[in-house]
């Protein structure tokens, strides 16, 4: 049986690529009403909106299948007025699940639960507990609920879902106009003792649509309405009961276990989990909300990764949503980024979404300070203005790259998938406590993240993921050196690099650096790799290959990171990032300066930092720098994404060969385009 070719009328439908993806075919093709139709075309119409009409009768007239889609009921990021594509789809070939006019294939599969497995159950069950925990609905894109002082102490409550005018799930839910009226008098009647709260819908809030109660509201002392840009899944707590007509949310009350009322025939009613006010004795069965949720969201749904468009489960996904809004809290007002190149303005956006909506570029810390007001911030790069201390009620922030960064080098207008917001210091500034310090000194890990760290570690080790990715040929680096020698390698780093500035108070060269090792381990075989900014973009810290040979055996700089760690015994460092990295290899470390992972029990440290007390192992170094400490962007969605993530991508570029030119047209072009990008978004 061959494959069926999908066309539809919609150009929507058509230019939607992620639909192409979650059907698995190359493309859905538009076609006019006249064109010309095959035996194996099935027709594609969004639901049972009013313009399927002649797509329906198009596949009528020629015997061919018409597929309902929709999208699923856990969905996007965000939202699809913001930007952001569905990952889920819901492909009905009998009818759709908001229409009670008519069975569909989800009311099929609720009335013959033979396809529910004991997996499957439990399947919904964790998921549940996670979607529940996290907050997750159809739309991600609300905050939660950050004030409930709106809500009188002990004083009982039901909430009232008001829809957008005109949806199709209201007619073909057996509702209309009069059935929100109802609902409205039911609830202030039923609950004599609660406060009515009607919740406007979320498009009503962005202003793209109406809903049916609205202004329409009668003046009662006990209605409440909630027009507040607010996450659904974060009020249910504070109700006692929730009244719909046909609203999802009705479907999400119940994951919350609330008891819900129905004023229409929502696809979720009639199965005895609800209220039911409207009646639909096509619907025979009884069911958990477990079986209910396996059928809609496991049975009846399917879903891309929203990253890699490719097909997966909704466990695959969920993740992501939670932290898109964690990392928006949106602290600041105005964040004012003070001396930043066009270079970096051009990601930075992205990246300080979770900080502020609204980002301004000033050249000095004298315009900030001039145009900064309360309950605003700045933004400086690194370790710049060191001694800068802003007015109390101004947020200092303080970015910098992070240690999974991306294929190739800054130096090379490699654009970053990962970023440092710091609000107390920055990583790699010893002479004082960073947001990474405090927490590695004060927090405690679960069972959860320290299984997630040790899975990362292994991911690290095994991708052999380091903050540029580079990799160069493989060398034999201790081929002259005798049995019973130390084999030592030394990374280099950039001698103006503010790292070493801030956290290596005793050496600050390179040349100080090999000198040092070599007094120290005066018989050992040493190799020394200098930084690869160094070799191919020419900043600080050139040793010539004959000087260097006065105090080392040996230096290499085409090798790769990896490889040349794997084959020393030991890696000494100022700071650089080698030495974490050389950690997740099971080498020894020697940190001749301060570096963030040093002073924690499991490097040999020449220097103390007193204010690093705790004793830490390597995986919980690794969850706090790599998981805990920065953010990270997928720049195909420009949405957070986590570091697993990144490294699959790092990995899927690696496997493509993806070049990672650094000539100066490829440079100049890659820095055109992210511009462009920037300035589109």
């Amino acid at each position: 049986m061959t494959d069926p070719a999908f066309i539809t009328l919609s150009r929507g439908i058509s230019k939607a690529t992620e639909l192409s993806a979650l059907l698995q075919c190359n493309q859905i093709e538009q076609k006019k009403p006249y064109s010309k139709i095959q035996s194996s075309h099935v027709v594609l119409g969004w639901g049972k909106k009013p313009n399927t009409t002649k797509a329906i009768a198009l596949a009528s007239q020629h015997n061919i299948p018409y597929w309902h889609l929709e999208d699923g009921f856990i969905s996007y990021l965000g939202h699809p007025a913001l930007g952001d594509k569905r990952f889920s789809l819901i492909v009905d070939k009998k009818g759709i699940y908001y229409d009670a006019t008519a069975s569909s294939d989800i009311e099929d599969l609720l009335n013959k639960p033979d396809w529910l497995t004991p997996e499957l159950e439990q399947r919904s069950v964790n998921l549940l507990d996670q979607i529940t925990r996290n907050r997750i609905s159809k739309y991600n894109h609300e905050p939660n609920l950050s004030d409930s002082s709106i809500f009188e102490p002990e004083m009982p409550r039901v909430l009232v879902v008001d829809q957008t005018y005109g949806d199709c799930s209201v007619t073909f839910g057996l509702a209309d106009d009069a059935s929100f009226k109802e609902m409205l008098e039911a609830a202030l009647s039923e609950n004599p003792d609660s406060e009515v709260w009607v919740k406007v819908h979320p498009d009503v809030v962005l202003g793209t649509k109406k809903g049916y109660l609205g202004n329409n509201l009668p003046d009662h002392p006990r209605i409440r309405i909630l027009s507040d840009r607010v996450n659904a899944q974060s009020l249910f707590p504070y109700f006692e009961k929730v009244y719909v007509v046909t609203s999802q949310l009705g479907f999400e009350a119940l994951w919350h276990n609330k008891p819900v009322v129905c004023f229409g025939v929502p696809f979720y009613s009639g199965w005895g989990l609800t209220d039911d006010r409207v009646p639909c004795p096509r619907r025979q069965q009884t069911h958990t909300i477990e079986s209910l949720f396996a059928a809609a969201c496991l049975k009846y749904t399917r879903y891309i990764d929203p990253e890699t468009f490719e097909r997966c489960e909704l466990e695959d996904i969920l993740e992501l949503i939670p932290l898109q809004r964690a990392l928006r809290n949106q602290p600041v007002n105005t964040l004012y980024a003070v001396g930043f190149s066009l270079w970096k303005r051009a990601f930075l956006k992205s990246f300080t979404q979770a900080i502020s909506e609204k980002i301004l570029f000033v050249k000095s810390l004298q315009q900030a300070e001039a145009r900064v007001k309360p309950g605003d911030g700045i933004l400086i790069w690194g370790a710049k203005h060191h001694d800068y201390k802003p007015e109390p009620h101004i947020q200092l922030f303080r970015a910098e790259d992070a240690f999974i960064r991306s294929v190739g080098l800054g130096a090379e207008l490699r654009r970053p998938s990962s970023l440092i917001l710091d609000q107390s210091g920055i990583y790699f500034d010893a002479s004082r406590p960073s947001d990474l310090e405090t927490a590695i000194n004060s927090i405690d890990l679960d069972k959860q993240q320290l299984a997630r760290a040790t899975a990362l570690r292994k991911t690290l080790r095994d991708q052999r993921i380091s903050k540029y990715n580079l990799q160069g040929s493989q060398q034999s680096l201790f081929k002259a050196c005798r049995c019973d020698q130390r084999k030592i390698l030394i990374t280099g780093q950039v001698d103006s690099d503010a790292s070493i500035q801030w956290g290596s108070p005793e050496l600050s060269s390179n040349l100080e650096l090999i000198q040092a090792v070599r007094a120290y381990a005066p018989d050992a075989f040493i190799v020394y790799k200098p930084h690869p900014d160094v070799l191919l973009a020419g900043r600080e810290g050139h040793i010539p290959e004959n000087t260097a040979l006065n105090w080392v055996d040996h230096v290499v700089t085409d090798g790769d990171i990896f490889d040349c760690i794997e084959q020393c015994d030991e890696l000494h460092v100022m700071t650089s990032l080698a030495g974490f990295e050389a950690l997740t290899l099971e080498k020894t470390v020697h940190c001749w300066g301060q570096p963030f992972y040093a002073g924690w029990g499991i490097t040999i440290d020449h220097l103390t930092c007193l204010r690093r007390h705790r004793k830490r192992t390597l995986d919980e170094l690794i969850y706090f720098a790599h998981c805990y400490y920065p953010t990270y962007i997928n720049w195909k969605t420009r949405r957070y994404t986590t570091p697993e993530r990144v490294i699959r991508l790092i990995q899927s570029t690696r496997t493509r060969g993806k070049k990672t030119s650094s000539n100066w047209l490829d440079r100049n072009l890659r820095k055109a385009r992210y511009l462009l990008e920037a300035f589109r978004h």
